[in-house]
């Protein structure tokens, strides 16, 4: 797999990219996350996809600039000028998360760049899905869990590093399995990145305006039969307004499918790819 380091926006993203053939940009999720969260579950597509997976501005390898500032928008622009330095021109892209709002986000803006999206652990399409989202998340931890997890928001505010705690405390409500949290990488979050985008994500992110410059787009959606937003939940709530889409249960997985369903993620990606729309 070919690594470098790509000048983006007055800044260093750090990429990966493997195979040959029409491409796919990876879209990691966090928001503050890595593109080693893919890996090496996604790596089999290199097969018969050119592959390209990088770190958001500021996450994972990527530079981290004095001052960054992050947003929806500023993630927009990113891959938008890294689509034209690697000189594609319509590319796939794989949203996971956080990355299903930046990939729906950066269609709206630039339809003619895209040939079809694979999504999963989708987060819906505005911030009334986001809000209900986090609400979903937080009702599973239970009265003791949710006092912790106050007591720990509350010490971070002081400086005090309580991102491990949060992670065991909430990691085992992302899947269907504990087991699969054996497989789960160490990935160090931006912080700032995940507060900034976040809190851009519950003001601002609003796709149904613009709606219509998506649907005609082919879409798939894949969602854990246990993902905190049920696949009946974005049968209600997002099927309806993507004309284009098409929404697959991936079965006994929660949030992170790419980690708990790999075999079968790549192969819906792979299948969804190769039929004509």
């Amino acid at each position: 797999m070919e690594e470098k380091f790509i000048e983006i926006n007055g800044k260093s993203l750090f990429v990966k990219v493997k195979g040959h053939g029409e491409p796919i940009i990876f879209l990691h999720g966090g928001p503050g996350g890595s593109l080693e969260y893919f890996l090496p579950h996604i790596e089999p597509l290199a097969e018969y996809y050119q592959i390209i997976l990088y770190d958001q501005a500021g996450c994972g390898q990527s530079e981290k600039l004095p001052g960054d500032h992050y947003s929806i928008e500023d993630e927009i622009d990113n891959l938008e000028s890294l689509r034209k330095a690697l000189n594609l021109e319509k590319v796939a892209l794989f949203g996971e998360s956080w990355g299903s709002i930046l990939a729906l986000s950066y269609a709206a803006r630039y339809p003619s760049n895209i040939h079809k999206l694979v999504l999963t652990a989708v987060l819906g399409l505005s911030s009334e899905h986001y809000h209900t989202f986090k609400e979903a998340l937080i009702q599973k931890l239970g009265l003791y869990k949710k006092l912790k997890l106050g007591y720990y928001s509350l010490v971070s505010v002081l400086g005090v590093n309580t991102a491990e705690k949060v992670n065991t405390l909430l990691d085992p409500y992302y899947v269907f399995s504990g087991d699969a949290l054996t497989n789960k990488k160490d990935i160090p979050y931006n912080k700032k990145a995940l507060h900034q985008i976040s809190r851009d994500i519950e003001k601002n992110f609003n796709l149904l305006p613009v709606i219509h410059k998506i649907n005609c787009l082919p879409i798939l959606i894949a969602q854990g039969t246990h993902d905190i937003l049920t696949p009946d939940y974005i049968h209600r709530n997002v099927m309806k307004h993507l004309k284009n889409a098409q929404l697959i249960e991936v079965k006994e997985s929660g949030h992170w499918t790419v980690l708990e369903q790999p075999e079968q993620i790549r192969l819906l990606t792979e299948s969804f790819l190769k039929t004509p729309h």
